[in-house]
């Protein structure tokens, strides 16, 4: 099984987030989510009322990646309580090294992002295929949403330590978000590689290109940073415990 080449801690986290009852309803959910966004992408030649104006290929796309980037960081920032995942707070007073902790809260949010892209593969690629776009697109908009996810569920991860207050976690976590997903959107051109929703636009439209693994490389060291921080904070907050 995948969960067992895991460290102890993303091991834990994983088999929360997938087997746990409100991790199998939040999937589920998912999944009937972007079957609703499938039936709209499907072109009025099967059937239905002409949209085609408006890009709903995009729409799809864009919708798993909020969706997925929301499941990821809300997961790990405690938000969505799933049962048997230890938060950043918990794991502090566990045994486990700074290092694994932060390693495997980011080597979870990379895994539960590349399973939320998967099991909705069949559906992306089924909405792709009659849209006609090609097999480039599919891979430019999963590898693309599942850094961005990676990167905000270790943020997320952070945050559950960084802030002990619901309230202000909750505030700053949304803040974040919307800063990722909206106010990214707002950078002039030249700054577009920095926008998730701007380098779909970019993929519906070309395909892949290494414009799209740049900006998943550059979302995958936002990541990293996060993952720095998470262990930083577990040295500083034990060595505070420790002297007092």
């Amino acid at each position: 099984m995948i969960t067992r080449s895991l460290n102890p801690v993303a091991r834990g986290d994983v088999r929360a987030r997938l087997g746990s009852a409100r991790g199998v309803r939040i999937q589920t959910l998912y999944l009937l989510m972007c079957s609703a966004f499938l039936l709209l992408s499907l072109p009025p030649e099967i059937g239905r009322l002409d949209l085609r104006d408006a890009n709903l290929l995009l729409i799809l796309f864009a919708v798993q990646l909020v969706a997925v980037t929301y499941l990821c960081s809300g997961s790990a920032s405690m938000e969505l309580l799933v049962e048997g995942e230890k938060g950043l707070p918990d794991l502090t007073l566990s045994g486990f090294s700074p290092r694994v902790i932060a390693l495997g809260k980011a080597t979870s949010s990379a895994a539960y992002a590349v399973c939320l892209v998967a099991i909705a593969l069949p559906l992306v690629g089924l909405a792709s295929a009659v849209r006609g776009a090609g097999v480039g697109t599919v891979l430019g908009a999963g590898v693309l949403t599942a850094a961005v996810g990676t990167a905000a569920g270790t943020w997320g991860a952070w945050l559950a330590g960084r802030f002990s207050s619901d309230f202000t976690r909750s505030f700053i976590h949304w803040v974040m978000l919307a800063a990722l997903l909206g106010g990214t959107a707002l950078l002039p051109p030249r700054w577009w590689a920095a926008s998730p929703l701007r380098v779909l636009d970019h993929v519906v439209r070309s395909g892949w290109t290494p414009s799209v693994a740049v900006s998943a490389v550059g979302y995958l060291m936002v990541g990293a940073v996060g993952a720095w921080l998470i262990e930083r904070h577990v040295r500083d907050a034990r060595a505070l415990e420790g002297g007092g």
